[in-house]
């Protein structure tokens, strides 16, 4: 591998994983914010979700040039394809924050919104990222299948709010509705970025193996059908 390459590989590293301390911040602000009811602060952590929206154009534009100039293949063009994947999805993450902040914004509800499964759900998502940027940094297969399987709890964790929030309505619809209604809101985009995130696992071991968890799950199903 050129020198030259490898150092642009290894800045592209680098912004995937400043990138995704970028995404955890804004997740953490975002949901505690929510809970605090901080108007004002919400609005200022939709402000910073362009600070990843311009990440992930400066990542494209880097591994874009990175190809152009060197055509690398195999492990290198897959890595390459693979990063411009993750930066898309963790833009997504990000702007999955932004939208907790503008239930927020535009909820008729005062007040403060504590939830334990909500902070549960924020908690396990970070998690989920730190893990899925261990295993892009070290190579770790069996890290990325991992967070790709996370998403089965942070499923189970929505379903279990969802509950107890229309459980909370049907007790007092006039009184719960609105807090309940927003809770469950912020706890859908947390549970879309589990996905998101989970699908970030599919792709580093696509990255690591060229195969896809995906393709596997598939291949499985139609082995039984068989």
């Amino acid at each position: 591998m050129p020198k030259k390459f490898e150092e642009m590989l290894k800045e592209i590293e680098n912004d995937i994983l400043e990138m995704a301390e970028l995404c955890i911040d804004q997740t953490e602000s975002a949901v505690n914010t929510f809970i605090e009811g901080d108007k004002e602060k919400a609005k200022h952590i939709r402000r910073r979700d362009t600070a990843i929206d311009l990440m992930e154009i400066k990542i494209e534009d880097k591994c874009i040039k990175a190809i152009a100039l060197h055509h690398p293949v195999s492990e290198d063009l897959r890595e390459l394809m693979t990063c411009i994947k993750i930066s898309s999805k963790l833009e997504k993450v990000g702007d999955n924050a932004a939208k907790i902040c503008k239930i927020l914004l535009k909820s008729e509800y005062e007040g403060k919104r504590k939830n334990q499964i909500l902070e549960v759900m924020k908690d396990y998502l970070i998690t989920m990222i730190k893990n899925a940027m261990v295993a892009f940094k070290n190579r770790d297969e069996g890290l990325a299948r991992d967070v790709y399987n996370m998403d089965k709890k942070m499923d189970e964790l929505y379903e279990e709010l969802y509950r107890c929030m229309i459980s909370k309505i049907l007790e007092n619809p006039s009184k719960n509705l609105t807090l309940a209604t927003d809770i469950i809101f912020a706890a859908k985009y947390l549970e879309r970025s589990g996905n998101i995130v989970a699908s970030i696992g599919d792709r580093i071991v696509y990255m690591i193996t060229g195969e896809r968890i995906k393709e596997e799950e598939l291949e499985e199903i139609l082995e039984k059908k068989s």
